[in-house]
């Protein structure tokens, strides 16, 4: 009963969602549901859930949503609203333009044009540890790679194309979805990154680079376009383009303050990534003021991390808070103990439980052009199964986190691709085309590497075997009719 409940009450959110529905107003909604329905049959007392009961168990469902505000706003929450407010504040100061501009600006002596195309991807890949927004991001590589590569010789589409996947794998302390995860995990951010997603990310991001230059080859070759075809690139957002060349390092203050203060290299200092961030914005406040001599609009400027701290609380922190308390529905009724006894009962690993989620993680993140929703709504689940099967909570959040990004780049209605696609004039499911083997083979590589470093490859290896058949399936079905329609042209 309890999974049927929970099978539907996903079915519910993510059709809703898929409709465009608020996902934060779905999933708060449907979370308060299944709350009331474990209650009322009697399948967990919500009492449990909160610090102090109101003496009325509905009103309890209401209480613990105000405790997960309280915890979230003043820990997770405030880091995420931090990091999006300097990030803004980076790029109102042009200082991420800088950091773009010179770290692009030595693939310029290269004449290899598809080389150029993977190490493009290599170089998005760094620069998103310092510049979170996939969107910005992709903008600022628009208006520096984006002429370069298309005058050696590479298409429009192919370039697109490999702009829109620098931000696919998500990593480093500047990530929300990181930051989540290690929170989650209950470990340091900053060791997350180091000791979970490094050794993962820099295989997987190699893989798709060396994917992305065999791909886009042979698209080029198929289609023979005009590779000399070239549009004017506008980036909106930028309010300086004439920063000096030192403010290329204001952006990676934050990390390099997080590795410096920790176990990497100083062990006796020790911040956190909040802290890290307020020092940033300090430093950066002196430069400004060093820079002009105007102490009244460089205070005017520290507006702008406030305001962007707002709008990452209304978009992100409260999707993540709507997406605990749908876990904590899920977990009311039972599910997740019946489906690990259900699991052990028809022979299933809880690592393959692990993997659904990741599969539907990446499956929800290519149909809605988001994942956080569903990254959201998994992630408080995990730590129960890890201790299920005795492996390491981040180490099984790892695959969950990084699907949520790989399965964006997928879409043709996410923000990142809709933005490039316009600005390099080719359609968004032309740049989908072109990215989807480089993330689907990313992204099986992901899962080997990391249920191999957790010991639980075996257990998984029929499932991915299966996947991998069904998609090599579904891509000679896709030539086939591609084929047909072309003939029938």
């Amino acid at each position: 009963m309890s999974l049927l409940i929970a099978l539907l009450a996903v079915i519910f959110a993510g059709r809703l969602i898929l409709r465009k529905y608020n996902p934060q107003a779905v999933l708060l909604l449907t979370g308060l549901a299944l709350l009331f329905i474990a209650q009322l049959f009697g399948m967990m007392d919500i009492t449990t859930l909160v610090k102090k009961t109101t003496g009325v168990s509905a009103f309890d469902a209401f209480e613990f949503i105000r405790d997960t505000l309280s915890v979230r706003l003043g820990g997770l929450g405030l880091q995420i609203m931090l990091i999006g407010g300097f990030a803004v504040y980076m790029s109102a100061i042009g200082a991420s333009q800088v950091l773009v501009r010179l770290t692009s600006s030595p693939l310029q002596k290269l004449n290899s044009p598809y080389l150029l195309l993977g190490l493009a991807l290599i170089l998005g890949a760094f620069l998103s540890l310092f510049i979170s927004s996939a969107t910005g991001l992709g903008l600022l590589l628009m208006a520096t790679l984006y002429p370069l590569l298309t005058r050696l010789g590479c298409s429009r589409a192919a370039v697109a194309a490999v702009i829109a996947s620098t931000c696919a794998v998500e990593f480093g302390p500047g990530s929300g979805n990181s930051v989540l995860a290690a929170k989650t995990a209950g470990i340091e951010v900053v060791d997350y990154f180091v000791r979970d997603q490094l050794p993962i990310v820099v295989p997987v991001v190699l893989f798709i680079a060396v994917l992305h230059v065999a791909v886009q080859r042979f698209f080029d070759k198929r289609q023979q376009e005009d590779a000399s075809q070239q549009i004017n690139v506008s980036v909106n957002g930028s309010d300086d383009q004439t920063a000096p060349l030192w403010y290329m390092f204001l952006p990676m203050l934050p990390l390099v303050l997080m590795l410096l203060c920790s176990s990497l290299a100083f062990s006796s200092l020790r911040i956190t990534l909040d802290t890290a961030v307020l020092i940033s914005v300090f430093i950066s406040l002196v430069c400004e003021y060093l820079r002009y001599r105007k102490a009244r609009e460089v205070m005017a400027g520290l507006q702008r991390v406030f305001d962007s701290m707002g709008n990452v609380f209304a978009t992100v922190v409260t999707l993540i808070i709507s997406g605990e308390v749908f876990s904590a529905g899920l977990k009311a009724t039972g599910a997740v103990d019946a489906l690990l006894n259900i699991s052990g009962e028809f022979g299933l690993s809880a690592a393959s439980i692990i993997l659904l989620m990741t599969l539907i993680t990446f499956l929800i993140s290519a149909l809605m052009g988001s994942g956080n929703a569903a990254f959201f709504s998994f992630a408080p689940m995990v730590p129960d199964i890890s201790k299920h099967i005795g492996s390491d909570v981040a180490v099984m959040m790892l695959p969950i986190q990084l699907s949520a990004g790989i399965g964006r780049t997928l879409s043709p209605i996410a923000g990142v691709i809709i933005a490039i696609a316009g600005i390099a004039g080719v359609s968004p499911v032309e740049i989908v085309k072109r990215t989807a083997i480089p993330m689907l083979g990313g992204w099986l590589l992901m899962l080997v590497l990391t249920f191999m470093r957790a010991g639980h490859l075996g257990n998984i290896l029929p499932w991915l075997a299966g996947m991998i058949l069904l998609m090599a399936m579904g891509g000679i079905a896709l030539r086939k009719r591609q084929s047909h329609s072309s003939i029938a042209g």
